[in-house]
């Protein structure tokens, strides 16, 4: 008997699963209805506002009949993919994500070059000046007294957290420990870090751009959505705080932030980032501040770290400052609570930084000469010089006050940054990045000034004459 009535519930459970499907196809019509009439409106496919009600009302739903709210953002998930996707069919749509798209470019130059191609390198955003004589030193001097290498704390090098606590604590005025620090392998692992400890499936993270594409792909690898905050070159690349406020309104947990921003250069005024922290607060977001160009800057630098009272997770790296990118070690600011459970995240994919990577960072930050500064500066000068170069050309753009790149736009109308990005490559030899990297902007290019100063003058005024050419 009891067989028969375990028989009878699993054929009443396929039952319901056919029932399932055959609501999920009949959403799928509906749907495809909403697409095609979208596409004849000419409306975006994903609108936040409504995605958000769709979003509250199902985990609603859910909660009436008994379903946990983890388990009702896991099937939601699903089923606003699957939306997104049958609206984008027969839509022109990227093909690959933008963090995608640098890396294939990257690739793409790395083989050329590879094959005894010399290109002129301005795609690629690593400093390109040699790594201060004191990190090489330290780096050597541990190797050769340290016979065996041992695993090390997940949560760094307590002499290094003491040092970047130390730094900080005098330049910003903050009470910052070990606990408040974790050391990563690189800027981009503190930001996806940051990034998945905080956000649950389908929160929100609104992304002030142009932005560093990175910062799209950490979103969509831990299920969250993007809020996209554009901004203009005729503003100055100035964030507008009315569009910034409507968007805090759609609930995101997290807003980021890089400044000096990587592609413009722009440096938020202190009344600005004061600004954003106050929405920051009123609305309970999380800020999430990539400050790895401030040390790039010809002008002030605010911090999230001057704004206590906001929460924030800071992340810095030695990669920029001390043109360290190959040796991949960074970290990230925040309070004890947020900094133990990103530590888990490195417990649980690579245990820790080696310890001799990370005594090459403390070297960093107690060498006394001036290599690094050195280095720096004499990106700075380039920098004005690729602006006046540029100016030869028929491009428009808001000179950089910080970071180490450019991001003029072509004024050519109907020009399309993809295609003219590989002319240069294919006649010129010359490498950028094209806008859409960084957001919707098809008519830009990322300059990264960072090559010496005869290569860099050589490839702007090929870019200039290709552009006369186009």
């Amino acid at each position: 008997m009891k067989d028969q009535d375990l028989a009878k519930l699993r054929r009443e459970l396929r039952s319901v699963d056919s029932d399932l499907i055959a609501i999920q196809a009949r959403r799928d019509r509906l749907v495809s209805k909403i697409g095609k009439l979208k596409k004849r409106l000419n409306l975006a496919v994903v609108d936040p506002a409504i995605e958000r009600v769709a979003i509250d009302s199902f985990i609603a739903s859910a909660a009436k009949v008994g379903i946990d709210e983890t388990y009702a953002r896991r099937l939601i998930s699903l089923v606003i993919q699957r939306s997104v996707e049958t609206q984008t069919r027969g839509r022109r749509r990227r093909i690959t994500g933008r963090d995608s798209m640098l890396k294939q470019l990257s690739e793409m130059m790395l083989r050329a070059e590879r094959k005894g191609r010399r290109l002129i390198r301005l795609d690629i955003g690593e400093p390109r000046f040699r790594t201060p004589r004191a990190v090489i030193r330290e780096a050597k001097r541990y190797l050769d007294r340290t016979p065996m290498m041992l695993y090390g704390s997940s949560a760094g090098l307590p002499a290094l957290q003491d040092a970047i606590a130390q730094r900080l604590n005098r330049q910003y005025g903050t009470k910052l420990g070990r606990s408040n620090i974790l050391i990563f392998p690189g800027g981009r692992f503190a930001i996806f870090a940051s990034i998945f400890t905080t956000l649950s499936s389908l929160d929100r993270v609104a992304i002030c751009q142009p932005a560093w594409p990175a910062y799209e792909s950490c979103v969509a690898f831990a299920g969250g959505r993007i809020l996209a905050v554009p901004t203009r070159l005729e503003d100055h690349w100035d964030i507008d705080l009315t569009a910034l406020e409507e968007t805090l309104k759609l609930d995101p947990k997290i807003i980021v932030l890089n400044n000096p921003n990587n592609p413009t250069g722009k440096v938020l005024s202190k009344n600005m980032f004061g600004e954003i922290m106050e929405l920051a607060r009123k609305y309970r977001t999380v800020v999430l501040s990539d400050e790895v160009y401030t040390t790039y800057s010809s002008v002030p630098v605010p911090s999230v770290l001057e704004y206590p009272d906001t929460q924030s997770i800071y992340v810095n790296s030695f990669s920029k400052e001390f043109s360290m990118t190959g040796w991949r070690v960074a970290y990230a600011v925040a309070s004890e609570g947020r900094i133990a459970r990103m530590r888990r995240i490195v417990e649980t994919s690579l245990t820790n930084v080696p310890e001799v990577i990370q005594r090459a960072a403390l070297a960093a930050l107690k060498d006394t000469s001036t290599d690094a500064v050195t280095g720096r500066n004499r990106i700075r000068r380039r920098l004005s010089m690729a602006c006046e170069e540029l100016r030869r050309g028929d491009f428009e753009f808001h000179p950089p006050e910080g970071g180490f790149y450019v991001f003029p736009r072509m004024r050519r109308k109907g020009i399309d940054a993809e295609k003219f990005s590989k002319y240069l490559f294919e006649k010129y030899a010359v490498g950028v990045l094209p806008g859409t990297i960084f957001g919707e902007y098809p008519d830009f290019l990322r300059l990264a000034i960072t090559e010496p100063e005869a290569a860099v003058r050589t490839g702007i005024r090929r870019i200039v004459k290709a552009m006369d050419e186009w």
